[in-house]
Parts: structure tokens; C-alpha cells; sequence
């Protein structure tokens, strides 16, 4: 794996936690629900040589300090803006993973001029591109009498994994990416990770996604738990500057071979060059 060096922000009175390496123009990285950095190692190595890499611990995860006030989308992109400014970033690219997703496009709605190529994996873009079942879970486990007993329970690994197989990421995940994903989760803010689920769920995006002229890339599975896949496709289907790329094989959990397909689809978009679908077509 590429190395990317580890930094420390003071932002007021809370520390920020990022890595960075690579060459190239700016990608900062929003990574998933309960993540950290760490979620995009295996992305290093095919992005460092084509970008200059800034991936943050978002407030409340990983090693950062949560926000005093709520984690919403548009708080947690705000919070970013200080790092931009502090490594003098001025364009960028932009990615966001799961519930990165409505990060990303909270940063991209404060500075538009400034954002070039999105890549939005696994995106949740609006309430009605995410499968019903998925919000009534959300619905029941942040409810107040029950969120702290769902708290304690995430950090009990059998019962953590138990859940993730069977309600959200499915079968032959990868299990690096499952013991750094475990890790993170302990180390979640409850009161962070409660906010941003709720927030970042009634997010409505899909306009602004489908409004933009500069490119886009949509990473989906046909085997999402979370995501309406073919809601997706309709979304994006008069949508030029969108591609959208939906590996038929994967599920929420992307296992080590889906990963290798996609960063092939990453790169090539990266680099303007022409690439085959992952999977089924957008149609």
C-alpha cells in the first residue's frame, strides 16, 4: 500500500486527523458512516500517482474531535473547509463514500467553482433512492429510548457482525476491511455517528447531482442493501455528464475482487479515458 503521511489541524479548539500523498491535482475523500481515512487504503495505491490525496477523519470519527454542535452534512462539510484553506487547496476533485456521499455534496454546494470530477460511491443522494427497509431500521435504532442500547451493542463484535451480515453488508466481505471497519466503530462518537445517520439520510442531492455539467461517477452493486439501485439508474439515465457503473456481482460489503474492478473504473475516469462497465449498464 501506498504510504500517505498522517497530519494533525487545529481547528478553535478541536484537532482534525488527515493523511495525504500522491501528486497531481486535489481529491479529498469523505469516507462512510462510523469510518475513518483508513476506509480508502485500498484505493492508495491506484490514486496516488494520478492525485494528491486528502483524506480527514471526519469530526467524530477515527482520531478527530466531534463538533460541539450537530453533525449534520453541512456542519461536517464546513469543517473541512479550514483543512482546504490550510493546505491551500483552491479546485479539487471530490469523492464520498456511503454517507461520505452527502458530505461531499454539502462541500460542493458551499464551493462549486471549486470542484471538478466527483466520485461518489455507493451514493446516497435523496430519501427515496434509499430502500424503505433501510430507513424503518435507522428509524428504530436512533430512537431515543433504543439508540443507547444499539450504542452499546455495535461495540460487541459477534452482535456487530451478526447484524452487518445479515441486514446491510451480506456474505464475503473483506476481512481486513471488516477488522479496520470494526475499529473505527469503537471509536465513533455515538452522538456524532446518531446525527450524521439521521441527517445524512434526509439529504436531497439528486438535483443537484443532475444539474451539474462537470463529470460524475456513480459506484453502485446490484446487491445493495441500502441503495435503490434501479431508482439510481432511472435518476441519472438523462444525466450526460453522469456515469454510473453498477458491479452485478457485489452487495454493500465490496469484497476484494469488486474492489479491483472498481478501481479500474476509478482511474480511467480520473484520467479521462474511456473504461468498461463494471457491471450491468445504467440503462
Amino acid at each position: 500500500m501506498s504510504e500517505l503521511r498522517e497530519h494533525s489541524l487545529r481547528i478553535g479548539t478541536r484537532r482534525v486527523r488527515y493523511l495525504s500523498g500522491g501528486s497531481g491535482p486535489a481529491l479529498l475523500l469523505c469516507h462512510g458512516f462510523m469510518g475513518s481515512a483508513e476506509n480508502f487504503a485500498q484505493w492508495f495505491d491506484a490514486l496516488t500517482p494520478r492525485r494528491r490525496l486528502v483524506v480527514p477523519d471526519l469530526p467524530g470519527c477515527g482520531a478527530s474531535a466531534p463538533l460541539d454542535g450537530p453533525h449534520t452534512a453541512a456542519n461536517l462539510a464546513g469543517a473541512l473547509l479550514p483543512l482546504l484553506d490550510e493546505l491551500g487547496v483552491e479546485r479539487l476533485d471530490l469523492g464520498g463514500l456511503c454517507l461520505g456521499v452527502p458530505v461531499a455534496l454539502a462541500l460542493l454546494r458551499r464551493r462549486p467553482q471549486a470542484v471538478d470530477r466527483l466520485v461518489l460511491h455507493t451514493p446516497l443522494l435523496s430519501p427515496w433512492l434509499v430502500r424503505r427497509s433501510f430507513h424503518l431500521q435507522v428509524r428504530l435504532l436512533t430512537a431515543p429510548v433504543v439508540h443507547p442500547a444499539a450504542a452499546w451493542l455495535k461495540d460487541r463484535r459477534l452482535v456487530s457482525d451478526l447484524y452487518k451480515r445479515l441486514m446491510v453488508e451480506g456474505d464475503n466481505v473483506d476481512r481486513a476491511a471488516a477488522e479496520v471497519n470494526f475499529r473505527n466503530q469503537l471509536r465513533a462518537d455515538p452522538r456524532c455517528t446518531r446525527e450524521w445517520l439521521r441527517d445524512g439520510l434526509r439529504c436531497q442531492d439528486a438535483g443537484l447531482l443532475a444539474s451539474r455539467r462537470a463529470p460524475s461517477l456513480l459506484l453502485a452493486a446490484a446487491g445493495d442493501r441500502i441503495v435503490e439501485v434501479d431508482r439510481l439508474r432511472a435518476l441519472v439515465a438523462d444525466c450526460p455528464s453522469v456515469q454510473l457503473d453498477v458491479d452485478a456481482e457485489a452487495g454493500h460489503g465490496w469484497t476484494a475482487a469488486s474492489v479491483r474492478r472498481q478501481l479500474g473504473v476509478i482511474t480511467a475516469f480520473l484520467d479521462a479515458t474511456p473504461s468498461a462497465l463494471m457491471g450491468s449498464p445504467a440503462a
